[in-house]
């Protein structure tokens, strides 16, 4: 049986107003059937718990998980001020479950990644696990421990897909949406479970430039040592830049020129953003760079993002061959955003080319989690950055 689902995006300024308009045209989508799970996306001004017990009066005893975004993605266009609400409705074959850890960064991430699939788990016994979908801080939650705390529980091949909430290029704070409450510093998700199919691309478009080095040391997210020397000699060798410069261009090059990964068995690289550069030399990348991996030097251009995301977009697709597709989410990096510019509202355009007629919502992220392969969808998740990920999802019928 299908999912009955229905999207309503506002951008009303009154906070509460525009809650209750979303909701509303939600819910004439959904027509008669009742609300199982709402997900909701918001810019950062809609961060508050009267807005989620607002969605809560109207949206019955749906469970409530979502994150707050730079800007919502729709079928109806991509807005930076608006609250976006996805109400779905599960035939009896679907079984679901939502969770919420909060105080993350104040232990340790694998432990609370631990913590979360235990409750995810609570009333699965007994019942096949499809899927997995996590939100979680872009600032404060270590992502790649969380993943690896997920599949502890979940399992190592276990899919899982998901975003790290973004703010407004601020970088201040960032916030996660469960029942009726407002965090920050937290990981919510929800599992399903029994008859769902799903479709699941991701990719990035970034080429791999120079030739291969290897990272001689680093301790979890900091790069202190490439090739027995100061990480940071890499892009001063590349750009001719002093460590001054290469600070003040920081953003500019950690989007152009991010680290890519090379993960053993895996064919595409997985990328890692630059968050700053230290007086010692040592790079802050966002995510964990272990001693010992392969590394490049990559590039990205406009047209190479845009062509990963039709890559994308046909991997989710040809995963739902002959299925019945629901709704789709679109979990994509703010680095997209920032390099595409002007061409942003191409990039949704061709998702909503390969899923015509078919509910598109997303979000803008500062990290996505999913497997780097996409056949059968299964293997170990990671942490990304600069990728687009999208989830087409169904009912089986």
């Amino acid at each position: 049986m299908s999912i009955h689902i229905g999207i309503g995006v506002s951008a009303l300024k009154d906070h509460i107003e525009a809650a209750k308009d979303a909701v509303v045209q939600a819910r004439v989508n959904l027509r008669s059937a009742k609300a199982d799970l709402a997900i909701v996306f918001s810019s950062p001004e809609f961060a508050h718990p009267t807005v989620l017990k607002t969605i809560r009066s109207l949206a019955g005893s749906a469970q409530i998980i979502g994150s707050s975004t730079l800007a919502v993605l729709s079928d109806k266009g991509i807005h930076k001020h608006a609250i976006a609400v996805l109400l779905l409705s599960f035939p009896d074959t679907v079984y679901y479950n939502s969770a919420c850890v909060n105080n993350v960064s104040s232990g340790q991430g694998t432990r609370s990644g631990e913590d979360l699939a235990d409750k995810l788990l609570y009333g699965f016994k007994n019942i096949r696990r499809d899927l997995g979908v996590i939100f979680s801080d872009g600032l404060k939650v270590p992502g790649s421990s969380l993943i690896n705390g997920l599949q502890e529980k979940l399992g190592s091949s276990f899919p899982l897909a998901g975003a790290c909430a973004s703010d407004n290029l601020t970088f201040k704070k960032t916030f996660q949406y469960y029942g009726e409450e407002v965090f920050s510093d937290s990981a919510c998700g929800v599992i399903w479970g029994g008859k769902l199919n799903f479709g699941l691309g991701i990719k990035h478009g970034w080429k791999p430039l120079g030739k291969p080095r290897i990272i001689t040391k680093s301790f979890g997210n900091v790069v202190q040592e490439i090739d027995g020397e100061p990480a940071v000699k890499v892009y001063q060798e590349y750009f001719s830049f002093d460590l001054a410069r290469l600070k003040k261009e920081l953003r500019l090059i950690s989007i152009l020129y991010p680290i890519g990964l090379r993960i053993p068995g895996e064919k595409e690289y997985l990328l890692r953003s630059l968050l700053a550069i230290e007086d010692n030399g040592a790079i802050v990348c966002q995510g964990n760079v272990p001693a010992g991996s392969s590394i490049r030097l990559m590039i990205g251009t406009r047209e190479s993002c845009l062509e990963a995301t039709r890559q994308a977009a046909l991997e989710a697709k040809r995963g739902m061959a002959g299925k019945n597709i629901d709704f789709v989410l679109v979990f994509d990096s703010v680095s997209r955003y920032i390099l595409l510019g002007r061409r942003a509202g191409d990039e949704l355009a061709i998702i909503k080319e390969y899923f015509k007629d078919t509910p598109v919502l997303g979000l803008y992220t500062y990290g996505e989690q999913a497997p780097l392969q996409s056949a059968n969808y299964y293997g170990k998740a990671y942490f990304h950055n600069q990728s687009v990920a999208i989830l087409a999802a169904g009912g089986q019928t």
